[in-house]
């Protein structure tokens, strides 16, 4: 009797090891996302209260586009059916963060990418229909409230007096700002180093994405900003998610993003979440595009 029950013993141990086996082999996939580290904190001051998975209203002052981006992308793998976890890897701007994707060092970046560095790398990433369509990235002109010739600007002749500030490695704002005809642009490395400078009067504006505050101000590094009133920029590219071809499941990551998006696009998520964040903003709606 104590020999059969020795044996039926070993044989539960074996089927616990084969299922605990079974269970690894199908466990989570692992992904790391690249991201800026504005965005690693504001994400998890803003999922300190609510998990991402819960998140169902953008109106929080942690909503900034890039963190919208990323809960859109996390929403997307979930609603497409993949079992994950992940862990954020901090990179010091968004061009940094793309190249740890195209390199293979993550799977993933926080952020949508432009469509044309999407092409330049198209042999080391793929990528998911555009979440922000050609046209729907728009920003304003930001600087110093009290700069009366800023405020006071009548129409696009006007610009070419001006000095703007730009992040040197923000390739469409700098090619934007260059069809406005100014007089001079200042390139730093950082969106707080570009509020210092139009603090500091080295330049008098930048181009920077509207906010959900009531009159649109936006405060980087201590400095306080609003937007040129009555006029806006669209920067003319897609904007999409995209997935390193060396991440480990790639071919399912993709397809999970990519049906996961589909579904929140049609649904209306994603349109809420640009909405409610204040990235798409109805109190610039019937603002002049200079572009």
């Amino acid at each position: 009797m104590s020999s059969h029950r020795s044996l039926t013993s070993r044989a539960a141990a074996f089927v616990l090891f084969a299922v605990a086996a079974v269970a690894s082999a199908q466990g989570k996939v692992h992904l790391k996302i690249a991201t800026t580290a504005d965005a690693m904190d504001a994400f998890s001051n803003w999922t300190n209260a609510t998990s991402w998975q819960n998140i169902s209203t953008f109106k929080n002052g942690n909503a900034s586009r890039p963190v919208v981006d990323l809960v859109l992308q996390l929403q997307a793998l979930r609603a497409g059916g993949l079992d994950f976890d992940f862990e954020l890897v901090r990179a010091l701007t968004y061009d940094l963060a793309k190249n740890e994707v195209v390199a293979g060092n993550t799977d993933l970046s926080a952020e949508s990418i432009w469509s044309p560095e999407i092409e330049a790398n198209a042999a080391s990433v793929s990528e998911t229909e555009p979440v922000l369509a050609k046209g729907e990235f728009v920003k304003g002109l930001y600087g110093l409230p009290t700069n009366p010739v800023l405020m006071k600007l009548t129409g696009p002749a006007d610009f070419k007096n001006l000095t703007v500030a730009v992040v040197s490695t923000w390739e469409f704002d700098q090619k934007t700002i260059q069809t406005l005809g100014v007089k001079a642009v200042v390139k730093v490395a950082t969106p707080e180093l570009a509020y210092a400078a139009i603090q500091k009067g080295k330049a008098d504006c930048m181009l920077d994405e509207f906010s959900a505050n009531p009159d649109l101000h936006i405060v980087r590094g201590g400095v306080r900003l609003v937007p040129v009133p009555g006029y806006k920029v669209a920067l003319v590219a897609s904007r999409s998610y995209i997935v390193s071809k060396k991440a480990t499941d790639a071919d399912a990551v993709l397809k999970a993003l990519s049906s996961g998006l589909k579904e929140l696009k049609a649904n209306g998520t994603v349109s809420r979440a640009y909405t409610e964040s204040g990235f798409f903003n109805p109190n610039v709606t019937n603002w002049k595009l200079l572009n």
